[in-house]
């Protein structure tokens, strides 16, 4: 009787025990954040490297590639057959498929780590048998050694002893077996730290840190990998000034990132996380404050960081298009606060320059100036007329943009339009090339001046200039300036459905299309690589038909980025084509 009670007691004690456990809060295993020292600017984490190494292994894009012919032949080539030989004998003395041996040897985690001080990477991993990465370490390190003698050279690594540990320096690098870890570094005095972090523990831990623990408790938790940038530590290290005065002297990137620049040199971290299932998924945040925005970066966030997007157009045989807020007028006449005075003072000239071309008109007050916030970039397969094929197949492009004044505008940007085909008609003379013939026509409600190529029996065949025919169009508030007629005809026809999008810029190109328009200059990119690479055409042909096949395996690409009073973020989607085969890449 007393033996039957107490095993019920003993059961219940268990069991509360047990549920007691169950809700005790889950204690992190040890990772490369408890060891690397507190001036680590960049840690980046794939926490189940197995699953990770799965979803490339199995991803429907890696077997596809593996099929490729061009890789096909790579692989049957003497220098690929070298290397699937080396992974044999490797195979052969760990008794273990290399990528089984990697997913055990990382089992327990994979990361990177970049250190201010020392300037030093460090790469770090886990293994799941300390045994298991001893033999893995020790048959690369035999195989090393074997190749160098075979090819008649010395050792290439000195064998270390530090601590418990044990470690191979290379030179420029060294790699580090401590325990069930292993360490691969750029400086030995990074990797020491490390160890002795191990062994002896450390109370200035990055895992310490707050604004670590901040990122870390923020990450995406079902992301196969996230990093957190510590931007003050980065700031103070980096070389490029950019990042510590928010400032660059090159005016295209502050046009386009100035806002971004601006929000960095005060921002506290940068957060990533990276997702790959079938697309690959990137996307970056960072906390942000509205007293952040400069007032001269206004042309960028708009009023009260408003600024969105013009709706993005979508054209026939659409290969790019960015659309953004920007005011432009507003961005050029900032510049005095925005730029170095060497800058300055070369856009002032520029700025004089340009208003004697568009006849008199203020560059920046009356040009730029007369543009609503928001533009848009689009570029499209080009129209070729079939007796006037250009060698090089430029695709069309064209600006799309808002006037604000279209009754006392409109007319002044034809005038000034019309100046700029009169200076390329000097210019092109002077050459002997054919010269531009402006037309002016109105097709429904949208108001056309065209310029095209007066060509004649002469004419030397596959000019470069065949691609273009430059042409501004106008409907309603919207201006279109475009390299090609019909390019601009069809946009000005879609910018008058207006809209915005929800953020601040948005970047789309179109894998196919980009296929497309290499694939047809395949043979001018095979001349281009012959010259400037040096190779012959066998060579030239590989390189470019893999370029080729890159482009081929992306379905599309997109970018958005957008700013709220309390976060900024950019968000990047690589959307894989279907396993198909494409005539083209494999001939």
């Amino acid at each position: 009787m007393k033996l039957r009670k107490f095993s019920q007691f003993s059961a219940l004690f268990l069991g509360i025990l047990f549920v007691a456990v169950s809700y005790l809060p889950a204690q992190d295993s040890p990772s490369a954040a408890d060891y690397l020292p507190d001036s680590t600017a960049i840690y980046m984490h794939v926490e189940k490297p197995a699953d990770f190494i799965g979803k490339i292994e199995g991803h429907p894009i890696v077997d596809y590639v593996l099929e490729m012919k061009q890789v096909q032949q790579l692989l049957k080539s003497p220098q690929g057959a070298l290397v699937m030989l080396g992974r044999g004998m490797f195979e052969a003395q760990i008794d273990e498929n290399i990528i089984e041996a990697l997913k055990s040897n990382t089992a327990n985690g994979f990361w990177i780590g970049v250190e201010a001080d020392t300037n030093g990477v460090l790469i770090a991993f886990q293994a799941k048998e300390e045994a298991r990465l001893k033999r893995v370490a020790g048959q690369a390190l035999k195989m090393v050694t074997s190749m160098a003698k075979r090819d008649g050279k010395k050792q290439p690594f000195k064998k270390v002893d530090y601590r418990d540990a044990v470690a191979a320096d290379f030179g420029k690098f060294i790699v580090v077996r401590h325990r069930d870890w292993f360490l691969i570094c750029n400086k030995s005095k990074l990797a020491k730290e490390f160890v002795d972090n191990q062994i002896d523990g450390t109370k200035s831990a990055l895992s310490s840190q707050t604004w670590f623990k901040e990122a870390k408790k923020n990450r995406d938790v079902n992301a196969d990998a996230w990093a957190a940038v510590n931007m003050e530590i980065l700031r103070k290290s980096a070389r490029d000034p950019s990042l510590r005065n928010g400032q660059t002297d090159n005016p295209g990137v502050e046009l386009f990132v100035g806002g971004v620049l601006d929000a960095l040199k005060n921002s506290p971290t940068v957060l990533a996380n990276l997702d790959l299932e079938k697309d690959l998924h990137l996307s970056f945040t960072s906390p942000f404050q509205s007293d952040w925005a400069n007032e001269s970066r206004d042309y960028f966030f708009g009023n009260d960081l408003n600024g969105l997007a013009p709706k993005a157009l979508q054209p026939k045989n659409l290969i790019a298009s960015l659309t953004s807020y920007r005011d432009i007028g507003q961005w050029w006449l900032a510049k005095e606060e925005l730029y170095p005075e060497n800058v300055i003072a070369e856009l002032a000239q520029a700025d004089s320059q340009l208003s004697t071309i568009f006849s008199g008109m203020d560059f920046g007050e009356d040009v730029l100036g007369s543009l609503k916030p928001g533009v848009q970039i689009v570029v499209t397969e080009n129209q070729f007329d079939k007796d006037y094929v250009p060698d090089v197949q430029l695709p069309s492009f064209a600006l799309v943009g808002k006037i604000k004044d279209k009754k006392s505008l409109e007319r002044k940007l034809k005038i000034a339009f019309q100046s700029l085909i009169g200076f390329a008609n000097i210019n092109l003379g002077m050459n002997g090339q054919p010269q531009l013939e402006v037309d002016t026509e109105k097709i429904g409600d949208t108001r056309i001046t065209a310029a095209n190529y007066f060509f004649e029996d002469s004419t030397e065949e596959g000019l470069l200039l065949f691609n273009f025919s430059p042409t501004v169009a106008f409907k309603g508030d919207n201006i279109v300036l475009s390299s090609s007629r019909e390019l601009a005809v069809e946009l000005a026809e879609l910018a008058g459905k207006g809209g915005e999008e929800s953020v601040n810029t948005k970047l789309e190109i179109s894998g196919k299309m980009l296929h497309s328009i290499l694939s047809d200059n395949s043979e001018s990119l095979i001349a281009q690589n012959m010259l400037e690479e040096g190779n012959d055409r066998d060579e030239a042909e590989q390189q470019i038909k893999m370029i080729l096949t890159v482009a081929q395996l992306m379905k599309d690409f997109g970018l958005k980025y957008d700013v709220q009073p309390d976060q900024m973020s950019l968000e990047m989607k690589l959307r894989f084509s279907e396993t198909g085969t494409n005539s083209e890449t494999e001939k």
